[in-house]
Formats: structure tokens, sequence, C-alpha cells
């Protein structure tokens, strides 16, 4: 593995580097994002937060919001999958926005990256609804990533508030626990149905939830009816997917 770029700043050492053809980028330490133009879909935990938008018909995702931009991955994949009018990235971290336009790509003119705290920017945001909504709110604390906002009611529903009622919201877990724990919350925030995405080769796990039900085999569907290549198909079948229990 190359080093191609390295900063400190204010005690973060920022560090983008190469492994084969893919770029990632790390943050004292901590593995934030990679992104293989060759390979946009490789069995790692971004896959979770991308393809689940496959759970409605992508016609139907024109707006997309992206809460923690890290170096963009995330975004690069969406722009595989998704032909959508605007995307808005909202990131705390001045660098990481440097890094995800110089060193990920992310530089189109239908992507709006706000530096901002994503917080307070979800609770003053008065616009149009999104259809799809990531929240991928992580920072860091002893080398080890950690959420940043409680999966708890009251952020919920300011989520809820933002989203279109058809849209589907998608948030990274550390583990399963944290997860499986914040399903009452989101029941009692008007979600009616969710799923657990993972991936075999890492801890996090991502949860998808939505207000309206969906059923399973449209994600299938939509995958297999996407200009995604054999081999990207193939690749975003490795998900775990298994279906939350509401109560």
């Amino acid at each position: 593995m190359g080093v191609l770029w390295e900063k400190s700043v204010k005690g973060t050492l920022y560090s983008v580097r190469n492994a084969g053809q893919s770029i990632r980028l790390y943050s004292n330490g901590v593995f934030h994002s990679q992104w293989n133009p060759d390979r946009p879909f490789a069995g790692a935990i971004w896959d979770c937060l991308s393809l689940p938008c496959l759970y409605r018909p992508p016609a139907q995702c024109r707006r997309v919001l992206v809460l923690g931009l890290g170096g963009g991955a995330g975004v690069r994949q969406l722009q595989t999958l998704l032909n959508f009018d605007s995307l808005v990235a909202v990131e705390i971290d001045s660098m990481h926005i440097h890094i995800a336009r110089k060193w990920f790509g992310v530089t189109q003119a239908n992507v709006q990256i706000e530096h901002a705290d994503a917080i307070s920017w979800v609770k003053q945001y008065s616009g149009a609804r999104f259809d799809l909504i990531i929240d991928d709110l992580f920072g860091h604390s002893n080398n080890e990533p950690m959420r940043i906002q409680a999966l708890d009611a009251p952020w919920l529903e300011h989520l809820n508030n933002i989203l279109d009622p058809e849209g589907i919201l998608v948030a990274n877990c550390i583990t399963r626990g944290e997860l499986l724990a914040a399903v009452p919350a989101f029941a009692a925030s008007g979600f009616v149905q969710g799923y657990r995405w993972s991936s075999p080769e890492y801890e996090n796990t991502i949860g998808v939830f939505f207000k309206r039900p969906v059923l399973s085999s449209q994600w299938l569907t939509h995958l297999n009816e996407s200009n995604l290549s054999p081999a990207m198909k193939q690749a975003a079948r490795w998900v775990v997917r298994r279906a939350l229990v509401f109560n």
C-alpha cells in the first residue's frame, strides 16, 4: 500500500493511500473510505449504504441526502446506481471535503457539498423532502470509529420530517446490537419496516427503514433490471440482508 498524500491538522493525521487500483482515506488510522472505479461494489461496508436505494425504482430516487461525506466513496457508488437530480452531502470536516474532491473525484455539478455540522443542518433544514437519506455520522475516539448522534426518538423525528413518505432511510451502526436497540425508536417515529444489512468482513451493521412497506424481492428485481455489469451485480448480491422485527 502506497501513501499518496498526508497532512496533519489539529491533531488529526489525514492519509490518502492506494491499494492496487483503490484509493483509501484514513483519519488517525481509522479507515473511512475506499473507491475503485473498476470495482464500485467489492463487499465493503459502503455497499450496504448505497445499494439499499434499489428497494425503490431508481427513477423515483431523485433527491438524495448524505450525512457524513468521508472520502466520498458512497457518493461515487450512488452515481453508479442512480440518475439523481441532486445530492446534498453534509460534512463537518473541511479536509474530508478537500480529499473527496481532489482524490475521490466528487466534483459533479449535481452534487452539493455543505461544510456544516450535519446534526444542526438537519434540524434547521426547511426545503423539499428527500427520497433517500443516508446517516453515516461517525467520528473517532482512541483510533476507533463511533457514532456522533444516537439513533434516538428526537433525532429520528428530525430525519422523518425531511424524508419523503415513500423514501428510504439508511443508518450506519457500529454493531448489530446498536441497531437492534434502536428499532423501537424507529417504530415509534413512524417507520413500519426495516432490514439489517451487513458485510461478512465488517462489524458494522446498516439499518434500512421505510415509512411505507416494500417487498424484499423488489431490491433484487431492481438490481437485475439495472445497467450494472454482471460482475457488479454479483458483488452486490454478496451483501447479507435480513428483515428486522417490528413489534
